[in-house]
């Protein structure tokens, strides 16, 4: 039977709802926030009233993407599921983020050899339940949650040795598993070659989403990444700092007319407190929030002319098929 795995159990593709399809709610250390503070997102509360305003604006998922030894907090996001239950379902992952987040040459990805007993590990997230310690180690104790997508990094304009491990770690998950697989691009860069890197390990690229391609706004890159049958997602409107949102939809628009609108997803990638309305409110600023997506951009979408059923597609009927778990 087909399903989609979320945190709180499996359901029918076809009860996901509008789903943004990279997303952060809690993220309690890691790299990113050692770096820099406004990447600390560690409040419930916040989180919850967060998603209040997604289910809101019409938002019925979202899957989360804060990966293992980058601030992943399982105990906090069961607290969250609990409160939004029936409202929200979530999706949660195992895997790794880009090389540059870890301590490469000791790490366990690096230093265990055996190419199995890592995809044991991820398995048994997807499997059996996720570690509440999110393998930080030495002791794992697992709930009978499970994640539901596999997460694997790239560097900028490179793949690393690390990098290469991970994502034959997720081909090979997804081989076992059926899970699918979900791939942070650094700037949008590398990801027809991941896609073909993964192919060749056995993934199947109709289940895989590159995240962050808008950051490379080459209409035709993003072109060639679908002709390999891969899917993008498009995520972060509201970030003037670096394109204006016109181009993101002007681009949509074209890959739609070129026949892609089946292999495009959206989301917000808040990642960071600054960007979320529920963690501002705290501090007593506004900000616009994830329901960005569905209240202003997704009406720029329709004023720059891509039809209500690409539309669809993008927001419900992609993400479904995309989540969906296929051996």
């Amino acid at each position: 039977m087909s399903f989609i795995r979320t945190l709180t159990g499996d359901i029918s593709p076809d009860r996901l709802g509008i789903c943004d399809c990279h997303d952060h709610l809690i993220r309690s250390g890691g790299e990113e926030v050692r770096m820099e503070q406004d990447f600390l997102m560690d409040s419930v509360d916040a989180a919850v009233k967060e998603l209040n305003y997604w289910y809101e604006a019409g938002g019925r998922a979202m899957v989360v993407m804060d990966s293992l030894g980058c601030g992943r907090n399982i105990p906090k996001m069961l607290e969250v599921t609990e409160q939004i239950q029936g409202k929200v379902n979530l999706i949660v992952t195992t895997g790794f983020h880009k090389a540059g987040f870890y301590d490469t040459n000791v790490h366990w990805v690096t230093t265990v050899k055996d190419m199995e007993k890592l995809v044991d590990m991820m398995a048994a997230e997807i499997e059996e339940g996720l570690d509440i310690h999110s393998y930080n180690g030495p002791i794992v104790e697992r709930v009978p949650n499970k994640a539901g997508i596999i997460k694997a990094g790239l560097s900028y304009g490179q793949i690393q040795p690390f990098e290469r491990r991970t994502l034959e770690i997720a081909a090979r998950t997804q081989v076992r598993t059926g899970c699918p697989i979900s791939v942070h691009t650094q700037l949008g860069t590398m990801a027809y070659e991941a896609a073909h890197f993964l192919e060749d390990k056995g993934a199947n690229l109709s289940h895989v989403m590159f995240c962050h391609m808008h950051k490379n706004p080459d209409k035709y890159y993003h072109k060639k990444v679908m002709e390999t049958g891969a899917i993008i997602c498009y995520d972060g409107p509201d970030r003037a700092k670096y394109f204006p949102d016109c181009l993101y939809a002007e681009n949509i628009k074209w890959l739609v007319d070129q026949g892609f609108q089946k292999q495009i997803l959206l989301s917000m990638d808040a990642g960071r407190a600054s960007y979320m309305r529920g963690y501002m409110e705290q501090k007593g600023k506004d900000v616009l929030g994830i329901a960005y997506l569905l209240n202003r951009f997704v009406p720029l979408l329709r004023e720059v002319g891509v039809k209500e059923d690409a539309i669809e597609d993008m927001l419900v009927h992609n993400p479904a098929r995309v989540l969906t778990f296929e051996k």
